[in-house]
């Protein structure tokens, strides 16, 4: 009697031993789980901040700029350039050298005569310039053949380049209002770019 009764507090207790090590190594596998998925949160952080480093578009604004240097136009992988609400007066002719640019916007700053005729190197869709002290306008602007919005509205704009008529086929919308231009000027523009919203 006394042998079965060993017998059977042997293999209970070898049962409970072989319970606390299943328990252990279980225990050790979700460990090793929580261990995985931080690592996979690591992974998705690391891509998401290597994808905003290299990010095209470069937000410039209210930044008190008082002038565009090589940190900026040196950036030639940038697709949308906004130097929006800043006190530039002057544009370097380098920013040619940004010729992937397909947005610029340079409005409410104080830029004073005309466009840099460099900007013809930009494969622009958009170009904003509204609201500075602009006088005139280059002629290089009709080479923008990808051109579908342009505002030069509240300027000083006086006169036109004949050259705006090769824009014809893209042009969407030209925004001039706030300009002195004579009535003549913006009814010869509307019958060179009869495909253009012209706002006046």
């Amino acid at each position: 009697m006394k042998n079965v009764i060993i017998i059977i507090l042997t293999v209970a207790l070898l049962g409970l031993g072989g319970w606390v090590v299943y328990d252990s190594s279980t225990s050790d596998s979700s460990e090793g789980d929580e261990v995985t998925n931080s690592n996979d949160d690591i992974s998705v952080a690391t891509e998401i901040n290597s994808k905003l480093s290299t990010a095209s578009v470069l937000n410039l604004s209210n930044s008190g700029l008082t002038e565009v240097d090589s940190s900026i136009y040196n950036k030639t992988g940038t697709t949308q350039l906004i130097l929006s609400n800043n006190n530039l007066r002057t544009l370097p002719s380098q920013m040619g050298e940004m010729t992937k640019v397909e947005v610029l916007k340079l409005d409410h700053n104080s830029l004073e005569g005309s466009l840099i005729a460099e900007v013809r190197k930009m494969p622009l869709v958009v170009l904003d310039v509204s609201d500075n002290n602009m006088t005139g306008m280059p002629a290089e602007i009709g080479q923008l053949n990808k051109l579908e919005s342009l505002d030069y509205s509240n300027n000083n704009i006086t006169g036109l380049p004949n050259e705006l008529a090769n824009l014809k086929n893209n042009l969407k919308t030209f925004d001039l209002s706030g300009n002195p231009l004579t009535r003549e000027a913006i009814t010869n523009l509307k019958a060179s770019l009869p495909n253009t919203d012209i706002i006046f």
